[in-house]
């Protein structure tokens, strides 16, 4: 089930993530992204969403959606990830699921939230050094939207000339995009994946001593990190101290 936003009746706009299961890629080619990206746009007016940002990495997904109701939000987001991972499943030849979770979904609850909502989407592919400014990042709105949005969030589009951090994101949000980062980060550096670290317990307890020694990550976002439970991970760590 989806994760819904705190307080998600008080607001109509959304940060919307979807992620590959297993931090999996779930975009091959720029084939796989337009279909995904052709699906967003196909059924939004069935279900009364306004995209007003998105940004289609290989991994992961960024929508900035405007909708009257949290449910209908649920019932597009189901149908475009439902779509895409047959669609997936299909040209691959593979079973199960394709997305980690079906979606999440964080509120937004100020106008500063929602212009740093925009700058953080369109920016995802310059964080990542995958290119030097977002309208040259083929695989995101930002080209399309740029002339309707700098009219209202001028100052956001131009960001280069901005330098306000991301201070009105979400608690929780901007600690999921910390721990993911940080994970990213490790599977590059050791060159693996989730899921041969988690087959091997010695490099499970190497992953989790990387993130509570060296970053600070709590036991709770670790466990939400890699997927399997706060139990385990106390477990894996506190052994792993007293061998010291």
């Amino acid at each position: 089930m989806s994760r819904l936003p705190r307080n998600y009746t008080n607001t109509p706009f959304f940060h919307v993530i979807t992620q590959g299961i297993e931090k999996s890629y779930i975009f091959e080619n720029a084939e796989d992204i337009k279909y995904y990206v052709k699906i967003m746009y196909k059924i939004k007016e069935e279900h009364d969403i306004n995209i007003i940002a998105y940004c289609i990495m290989n991994n992961h997904t960024h929508m900035l959606a405007e909708t009257k109701s949290i449910e209908q939000l649920s019932k597009y987001m189901q149908r475009i990830n439902t779509t895409y991972g047959k669609y997936y499943n299909k040209k691959y030849s593979r079973v199960g699921y394709v997305f980690r979770d079906r979606y999440k979904a964080e509120g937004i609850y100020s106008e500063k939230h929602l212009y740093n909502c925009i700058k953080y989407i369109y920016n995802n592919p310059v964080k990542a050094g995958i290119c030097n400014k977002p309208e040259e990042y083929p695989y995101s709105n930002y080209k399309m939207m740029k002339t309707k949005l700098e009219e209202k969030y001028k100052s956001i589009i131009n960001y280069e000339n901005n330098k306000e951090k991301y201070v009105f994101i979400d608690v929780d949000e901007k600690n999921n995009v910390i721990c993911n980062e940080i994970l990213e980060k490790y599977l590059k550096e050791n060159s693996t994946d989730l899921k041969t670290i988690k087959q091997s317990k010695e490099m499970l307890k190497q992953l989790i001593l990387f993130f509570k020694d060296e970053n600070k990550i709590s036991l709770r976002k670790i466990a939400e990190e890699i997927e399997i439970s706060r139990e385990t991970v106390r477990k894996i760590y506190n052994q792993q101290k007293n061998n010291y």
